[in-house]
């Protein structure tokens, strides 16, 4: 436990450290004037947009785990998906989003492996269209395009793994597999065309075309992705204001845009998790909690 919560702090003072020293390199007052000019009918959109973003990631999480999970309730589904946002964000290092399937009724192992299921994909998903986008913003770069081969990489590892008695018995039986792929990807790339058109809708005022937004979009969700960060802070706001200075973007406004888009996408989510949690749902965080301190010392035997 004592190496998790160090993990956890460690990526918390990354993220202030990268962030401190991207905001020591731009005007303040700058920021605070893009905050302060932000257009209200451009914020209710991209509050909007937010909502569709993280309504696609819970159909895409929600199907995943009716395919492998008992039946559940739409009230137990929807308390699950955004606690899953609070405890990306509070609970200790690997342990993270996971922590949302002890939300829903079935064993362990099919709670793990519904979790992995969503992960596999949706992971798949941003690395290959990261790959490309990152070649096409800088063609030198042209390596970045092995990422679009991780699902065959992720494929083969899981060959290898069940093959080994011990993983072999956390597979559930009859999983749909490609049904669950297909039906995720989709999900997951609407929710990725939420965001792009979050950034493009704040940065309309410097002409950027959609395509390149794209490009951009899907750079910094990769560069965002690296577990290195708390919840991506830091990487992501670098990632934009690096890629953002092309189109002639000032970093006040990159910086601004993925700063007000994580507090979209991230921090209002959890909010909505916290409600929920303690008002409308069975299980609190605390049993959460127990869960996860069983687990690790599960894991520790």
């Amino acid at each position: 436990m004592i190496k998790k919560v160090l993990s956890l702090l460690g990526k918390i003072a990354l993220s202030a450290i990268l962030l401190g020293y991207l905001l020591s390199r731009i005007e303040i007052g700058e920021l605070h004037l893009f905050f302060r000019t932000l257009p209200l009918r451009t914020i209710g959109i991209v509050l909007l947009l937010g909502i569709i973003n993280v309504g696609f990631q819970g159909l895409r999480f929600l199907y995943t785990c009716h395919r492998i999970l008992p039946p559940f309730t739409a009230k137990q589904g929807f308390v699950a998906h955004f606690s899953g946002f609070l405890f990306r964000l509070v609970l200790p290092a690997s342990i993270g989003e996971v922590g949302k399937t002890f939300l829903l009724p079935g064993t362990n192992k099919q709670r793990i492996y519904a979790f992995l299921m969503d992960a596999f994909f949706s992971v798949g998903a941003l690395f290959f269209f990261f790959g490309i986008a990152t070649y096409l913003l800088y063609p030198a770069m042209w390596y970045m395009l092995g990422f679009c081969f991780i699902f065959v990489v992720l494929f083969f590892i899981y060959r290898l793994l069940s093959k080994n008695s011990n993983f072999r018995k956390y597979i559930p039986e009859q999983v749909p597999y490609l049904k669950i792929g297909a039906m995720n990807i989709l999900f997951t790339t609407l929710s990725f065309v939420a965001f792009i058109f979050q950034y493009w809708t704040i940065l309309a005022p410097y002409g950027i075309r959609f395509f390149d937004q794209a490009k951009v979009c899907f750079f910094i969700l990769g560069v965002g992705s690296i577990p290195l960060s708390f919840a991506g802070i830091g990487f992501s706001e670098n990632a934009a204001n690096y890629a953002l200075k092309a189109f002639s973007v000032p970093s006040e406004a990159a910086v601004g845009t993925a700063l007000f888009i994580f507090f979209v996408n991230v921090i209002l989510p959890a909010l909505v998790g916290v409600i929920l949690l303690n008002f409308f749902s069975e299980i609190r965080y605390r049993h959460i909690r127990e869960l996860v301190k069983k687990m690790i010392s599960k894991e520790k035997k």
